[in-house]
């Protein structure tokens, strides 16, 4: 049995003392000199805003390549906020679907449509295929998500199920968020599938917010032989830094609207607010929120809708998003007023709103806490597509006024 004197133990003691205060000093200097070496690699001045483009694109088929995810980012990093505007695959510019532009005519093109449709040129690119997509799943997953209906889709010759159930709670990493995102066999097509992106997106984005800038380093390294980008590690890692400090995130649709035949064309009478709220728009994020309304009186004119438009500009400040006046064929199914939640987190605004604009009206409050709200729910949706009737998701509240006499 060895025995320690009393000064051996106090030298112990000492030792692992100054052990453990050299290891948090190269931790701390670790990310010190990184910082250092950011600065260092990269000397020009990150411009403010900063706007990005990123763009998914699909297999190469017959020599032509497809960017099926197209999403804009604007960083305004001195106000803190970060907003991102998707914009769907099928938008009809110049007699082409915007998805074949890239591959058509290039990334200057692409830009110049950017600029024309945001008024924001974008500064640089990022492209990714869906490789790169499995890594960030595996790397920052998992990313839970519910689905809204089945998705259930199979391509033996691409090893490839999807089979999801609606309401239900799914944790998915790599391969399965990238089917989740993918899918675009539901009621609304392309238009359901880049909601889905955008939840997946914001919930991919606060994961990588939570690393640290070794660990993004690292990651980028991983990702980097699956991606083609104009903006080198040391601009990735300052912008990193940007967003790291209390960054709000919103998320849009650039406005669109669906033609007779189903074409999509951008909606010219609110692309220049939205243009206008774009930059500082997530500052307000908390009480930004899409009203859908729709008719389920015996009014079935446009008189409904001018009437309750101008109710809510009278008590309110503000008008409904879109007010849907026609008989969708939903009207026999539902009595009294409903109003469903899409965003539980700004559920009280919105019903103070509906408070104030119909303050004699008894609303039946749906939160999806049950599964004949969603029957309910996909059951309005999907009379509104049968007449071509497609609204801007998310739907924060989605309301059913019967009777109108206000």
């Amino acid at each position: 049995m060895i025995e320690y004197s009393q000064g051996d133990i106090v030298l112990k003691k000492i030792f692992l003392s100054l052990s453990i205060s050299l290891a948090f000093f190269l931790i701390i200097s670790s990310f010190f000199l990184l910082d250092k070496m950011v600065s260092y690699l990269f000397k020009g001045e990150v411009k403010n805003p900063y706007v990005f483009l990123v763009l998914g694109k699909d297999k190469e088929i017959e020599h032509t390549v497809r960017t099926d995810v197209i999403v804009v980012g604007v960083l305004d990093w001195k106000k803190g906020n970060l907003s991102f505007v998707s914009i769907p695959r099928d938008l009809m510019i110049e007699g082409k679907k915007i998805n074949a532009i890239y591959n058509t005519y290039g990334m200057e093109k692409l830009f110049q449509i950017i600029e024309s449709l945001l008024g924001l040129k974008p500064d640089s690119y990022v492209i990714f295929n869906y490789e790169a997509f499995k890594i960030l799943g595996d790397e920052l997953g998992p990313i839970e998500v519910i689905p809204n209906e089945v998705m259930f889709y199979e391509d033996l010759s691409q090893n490839l199920v999807i089979d999801f159930k609606p309401g239900v709670p799914y944790k998915l990493n790599g391969e399965q968020l990238l089917a989740y995102i993918r899918y675009r066999k539901d009621s609304m097509g392309d238009l359901a599938r880049i909601e889905r992106q955008k939840d997946v997106l914001k919930k991919l984005l606060s994961k990588a917010l939570s690393r640290n800038p070794l660990e993004i380093s690292v990651l980028y390294k991983k990702i980097s032989p699956y991606i083609e980008t104009d903006i080198g590690l040391p601009e990735i890692l300052t912008l990193f830094s940007k967003l790291k400090n209390s960054v709000r995130v919103s998320f849009s649709t650039l406005p669109y609207k669906v033609d007779s035949d189903g074409s999509i064309f951008v909606d010219e009478r609110r692309l220049g607010s939205f243009k206008k709220n774009l930059i500082g728009s997530s500052v307000q994020e908390k009480y930004r929120v899409n009203f859908l309304v729709v008719n389920t009186s015996s009014l079935v004119s446009r008189v409904f809708e001018a009437n309750l438009r101008g109710v809510w500009k009278d008590r309110v400040g503000f008008e409904p998003d879109r007010v849907v006046w026609e008989d969708v064929g939903i009207s026999q199914k539902f009595e009294g007023d409903h109003v469903f939640i899409g965003e539980p987190e700004k559920e009280d605004y919105i019903l103070g709103i509906l408070k104030k604009a119909h303050p004699s009206r008894h609303f039946t409050v749906h939160r999806f806490d049950r599964p004949e709200d969603y029957t309910m729910y996909y059951t309005i949706l999907e009379g509104l597509v049968k007449n071509r009737i497609y609204p801007d998701f998310p739907v924060s509240a989605l309301i059913l006024i019967d009777d109108f006499r206000e």
